[in-house]
């Protein structure tokens, strides 16, 4: 079950039965199997089905959250589509309703409160592997 909740490792609907009977998930989900292109092309059907820019916004950060694998494929064979609703301007009216949109943490939320204890709160990062680090000030 664990390899469904996190998004890191979770493929939805595309662990074929014998990729769900090694990880202990058969039947934790429906049993259809799809290609990854196949779920890339549902997955961007419901993304054109949502008229609201935020919206839009809100549907990717779920996605991602669920599926990381999914996600990024998605971003990177529809990029021009998508950049619209993960960058300027949409991610400025998302910044400026974090609170009201807020779904679940994702990242780290370092602030002034921190002080002289920011490595200790970067070891707490479960990952050991870092590629990019982004930081902003949240204005």
């Amino acid at each position: 079950m664990q390899v469904l909740q996190n998004p890191i490792t979770n493929l939805g609907l595309t662990f074929d039965d014998s990729e769900r009977a090694k990880h202990g998930i058969s039947a934790l989900q429906p049993p259809a199997v799809f290609s990854m292109e196949d779920e890339i092309e549902r997955t961007m059907n419901q993304f054109k089905m949502i008229a609201n820019p935020l919206d839009k916004y809100m549907f990717l950060m779920a996605l991602q959250s669920r599926n990381e694998t999914l996600f990024y494929r998605l971003v990177i064979e529809n990029v021009t589509e998508m950049m619209p609703f993960l960058y300027t301007p949409t991610v400025g009216e998302a910044c400026q309703k974090f609170g009201p949109i807020f779904q679940q943490p994702r990242g780290m939320y370092i602030s002034i409160k921190d002080k002289g204890g920011v490595q200790k709160i970067l070891d707490n990062w479960p990952y050991k592997k870092v590629d990019v680090v982004v930081i902003t000030d949240g204005e």
